[in-house]
Protein backbone atom coordinates (compact mmCIF):
# COMPACT_ATOMS: atom_id res chain seq x y z
CA UNK A 1 0.00 0.00 0.00
CA UNK A 2 3.18 2.23 0.23
CA UNK A 3 3.96 2.17 -2.94
CA UNK A 4 1.14 3.28 -4.54
CA UNK A 5 0.83 6.09 -1.56
CA UNK A 6 4.19 6.97 -3.05
CA UNK A 7 3.51 7.27 -6.43
CA UNK A 8 0.27 9.22 -5.68
CA UNK A 9 2.00 12.05 -3.37
CA UNK A 10 5.05 12.13 -6.56
CA UNK A 11 2.04 12.66 -9.13
CA UNK A 12 0.02 14.80 -6.99
CA UNK A 13 3.41 17.21 -6.31
CA UNK A 14 3.97 17.15 -9.87
CA UNK A 15 0.29 17.90 -11.16
CA UNK A 16 0.29 20.49 -8.09
CA UNK A 17 3.58 22.62 -9.14
CA UNK A 18 2.45 22.49 -13.18
CA UNK A 19 -0.99 23.72 -12.09
CA UNK A 20 0.51 26.57 -9.24
CA UNK A 21 2.48 28.23 -12.16
CA UNK A 22 -0.59 27.93 -14.76
CA UNK A 23 -2.69 29.56 -12.53
CA UNK A 24 0.03 32.47 -11.56
CA UNK A 25 0.61 32.80 -15.44
CA UNK A 26 -3.21 32.96 -15.84
CA UNK A 27 -3.64 36.23 -13.57
CA UNK A 28 -2.97 39.36 -15.42
CA UNK A 29 -1.96 42.91 -13.12
CA UNK A 30 -3.85 44.99 -15.63
CA UNK A 31 -6.60 42.27 -16.83
CA UNK A 32 -7.12 40.25 -13.88
CA UNK A 33 -8.23 36.31 -14.19
CA UNK A 34 -8.53 34.77 -17.44
CA UNK A 35 -11.76 32.59 -17.90
CA UNK A 36 -9.41 29.48 -16.78
CA UNK A 37 -7.78 31.11 -13.62
CA UNK A 38 -11.11 29.90 -11.40
CA UNK A 39 -10.79 26.31 -12.58
CA UNK A 40 -6.74 26.15 -12.02
CA UNK A 41 -7.16 27.11 -8.89
CA UNK A 42 -9.92 24.71 -7.88
CA UNK A 43 -7.80 22.15 -8.92
CA UNK A 44 -4.42 23.27 -7.34
CA UNK A 45 -6.38 23.10 -3.89
CA UNK A 46 -7.25 19.73 -4.79
CA UNK A 47 -4.33 18.42 -5.53
CA UNK A 48 -2.89 20.45 -2.58
CA UNK A 49 -5.00 18.48 0.36
CA UNK A 50 -3.84 15.62 -1.80
CA UNK A 51 0.00 16.25 -1.51
CA UNK A 52 -1.02 16.93 2.56
CA UNK A 53 -3.36 13.73 2.56
CA UNK A 54 -0.60 11.45 0.91
CA UNK A 55 2.56 12.96 2.86
CA UNK A 56 0.76 12.67 6.19
CA UNK A 57 0.20 9.33 5.56
CA UNK A 58 4.01 8.17 4.15
CA UNK A 59 5.24 10.59 7.07
CA UNK A 60 3.39 8.41 10.05
CA UNK A 61 3.66 5.07 7.95
CA UNK A 62 6.55 4.51 6.88
CA UNK A 63 9.52 2.91 9.51
CA UNK A 64 11.28 6.03 9.43
CA UNK A 65 15.24 5.82 9.75
CA UNK A 66 16.05 9.55 10.18
CA UNK A 67 12.66 11.14 11.63
CA UNK A 68 14.54 14.67 12.13
CA UNK A 69 14.76 15.01 8.15
CA UNK A 70 11.13 13.57 7.46
CA UNK A 71 9.60 16.34 10.02
CA UNK A 72 11.62 18.93 7.94
CA UNK A 73 10.68 17.69 4.75
CA UNK A 74 6.69 17.76 5.86
CA UNK A 75 7.18 20.75 7.46
CA UNK A 76 8.69 22.33 4.12
CA UNK A 77 5.86 20.56 2.01
CA UNK A 78 3.27 22.11 3.90
CA UNK A 79 5.54 26.27 3.91
CA UNK A 80 5.51 25.65 0.55
CA UNK A 81 1.46 24.89 -0.07
CA UNK A 82 1.20 27.74 2.48
CA UNK A 83 3.44 30.10 -0.33
CA UNK A 84 1.50 28.51 -3.12
CA UNK A 85 -1.63 30.24 -1.53
CA UNK A 86 -0.42 33.26 -0.60
CA UNK A 87 1.52 33.64 -3.61
CA UNK A 88 -2.09 33.32 -5.57
CA UNK A 89 -3.67 35.75 -3.05
CA UNK A 90 -1.76 38.36 -3.30
CA UNK A 91 -1.92 38.34 -7.22
CA UNK A 92 -5.80 37.91 -7.07
CA UNK A 93 -5.63 41.39 -5.03
CA UNK A 94 -3.12 43.10 -7.23
CA UNK A 95 -0.47 42.97 -4.80
CA UNK A 96 3.67 42.76 -5.19
CA UNK A 97 3.72 38.99 -5.30
CA UNK A 98 7.01 38.62 -7.21
CA UNK A 99 8.76 37.93 -3.41
CA UNK A 100 6.45 34.95 -2.31
CA UNK A 101 6.46 33.53 -6.00
CA UNK A 102 10.34 33.34 -5.95
CA UNK A 103 9.82 31.77 -1.91
CA UNK A 104 7.58 29.66 -3.33
CA UNK A 105 10.26 28.51 -5.67
CA UNK A 106 12.61 27.90 -3.50
CA UNK A 107 10.61 26.27 -1.11
CA UNK A 108 9.79 23.99 -4.22
CA UNK A 109 13.61 23.05 -4.58
CA UNK A 110 13.98 22.14 -1.37
CA UNK A 111 11.38 20.14 -0.48
CA UNK A 112 12.38 18.24 -3.53
CA UNK A 113 15.90 18.06 -2.52
CA UNK A 114 14.88 16.74 0.97
CA UNK A 115 12.28 14.16 -0.82
CA UNK A 116 14.89 12.84 -3.23
CA UNK A 117 17.73 12.74 -0.33
CA UNK A 118 15.43 10.42 2.52
CA UNK A 119 15.78 7.08 2.49
CA UNK A 120 12.59 6.57 0.48
CA UNK A 121 13.63 8.64 -1.79
CA UNK A 122 14.57 8.11 -5.69
CA UNK A 123 18.63 8.06 -5.38
CA UNK A 124 18.91 5.41 -2.39
CA UNK A 125 16.57 3.48 -4.34
CA UNK A 126 18.60 3.55 -7.20
CA UNK A 127 22.01 2.53 -5.14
Amino acid sequence: MTDGMFHLHILSWVVLIIVFFASYSNFSDRLGPSKYFKPLLMVQRLFALLVIASGAYIFFDVDQTSPALYGIKFLSGIITIGLMEMTIAKKKKKKPSRTFFYLAVLFIVITIALGIHLPYGVIPKLF
